[in-house]
């Protein structure tokens, strides 16, 4: 018991205000047909160039390292699109990648919050999310109303989140060992509460505790970086140097995203189902993953036409469209 409380109160604990993205990892991952992600976010920027049409000044909310900002402008109408996000990491590999696309004069990146954004009211004539950035910016009412305030009249807002269908509410959803940014090892949990709010919590583990150097042998954690194990937490705990919470989410169901939307005056307001082609590659067997490989256009375009057929209540993604009365 002694041991318990000295190492106690050796801990600190860190909350982090976003995730701890790191730009260049990110964007080789989201280029990376071998990566989920990969194919739900190219679905979503066909979607978004149909929903946006002919509107010329866009605003990008969590644009990470720029992918849809750039396939808005290489594609689409766009004549200026800014790009927002918490990051800085991921702004400084949007920047060079503008530069490197020659798309510098039609898009701009800033780091800036949501939830506060430095523009003149009713200034942008669309608004896109990629990547559930939306459910980091909690709470979600108040961002509404930052979103609505910098929308144009008729402006349009199409944002894509995880539906989270396979999140029970009022559970632990994960637990694993992971590497850290820093090259630490840390047991992360993973708790999705009765009102679909998540938050990850990582202990840093004392590299020269039992626990540590038990799991840096494991042949599948030193390959991976992770390894999904359930651990007594009371044992962690005892050799535990540092705590960080994770940054807070709220995850809405499509009711709940509809009705938010609604109630905030938006007209207009659609949610549909997308996400076909992520689970098809999560689940899908050898043969199907080659096809969509070797024709990923061909994929990308076949689920952006199913997505009216789609029950968004099931969907493994959502997108939710609104028009600014």
């Amino acid at each position: 018991m002694m041991k318990w409380r000295s190492m106690r109160s050796l801990q600190k604990v860190k909350v982090d205000r976003f995730p701890p993205y790191q730009g260049l990892e990110w964007d080789r991952k989201i280029r990376n047909p071998d990566n989920p992600n990969f194919w739900k976010y190219n679905v979503a920027n066909l979607i978004f160039l149909d929903y946006i049409g002919d509107k010329k000044l866009v605003l990008d909310l969590g644009c990470g390292t720029g992918g849809a900002s750039f396939f808005l402008a290489e594609h689409g109408e766009v004549r200026w699109i800014v790009g927002v996000d918490l990051v800085g990491d991921m702004i400084k590999v949007a920047k060079k990648n503008s530069i490197d696309k020659r798309l510098d004069r039609k898009t701009s990146f800033l780091i800036c919050d949501g939830r506060h954004l430095p523009f003149k009211t009713s200034c942008f004539e669309a608004l896109i999310s990629r990547g559930d950035s939306f459910c980091f910016l909690v709470p979600l009412k108040r961002t509404v109303q930052e979103l609505k305030r910098v929308l144009k009249h008729k402006g349009i807002m199409v944002l894509e989140m995880d539906n989270r269908v396979y999140w029970k509410p009022g559970t632990i959803i994960s637990t694993s060992f992971q590497k850290t940014p820093d090259g630490r090892i840390a047991y992360r949990v993973e708790v999705f509460t009765i009102k679909r709010n998540h938050r990850a919590t990582s202990y840093v583990l004392d590299p020269n505790g039992k626990i540590a150097k038990s799991v840096m042998n494991d042949p599948e954690f030193r390959g991976k970086g992770c390894k999904s194990l359930k651990y007594p937490l009371q044992q962690i705990k005892e050799e535990t140097l540092e705590i960080r919470e994770g940054a807070p989410t709220h995850w809405p169901t499509v009711k709940e995203l509809f009705t938010l939307f609604k109630k905030s005056g938006f007209t207009g307001v659609q949610v549909i189902g997308d996400g076909l082609l992520m689970k098809l590659f999560l689940d899908g067997d050898e043969l199907i993953i080659k096809a969509m490989k070797r024709y990923p256009q061909v994929f990308f375009e076949i689920e952006k036409r199913l997505v009216p057929c789609i029950n968004p209540d099931k969907a493994p993604t959502i997108i939710l469209r609104a028009i600014m009365p």
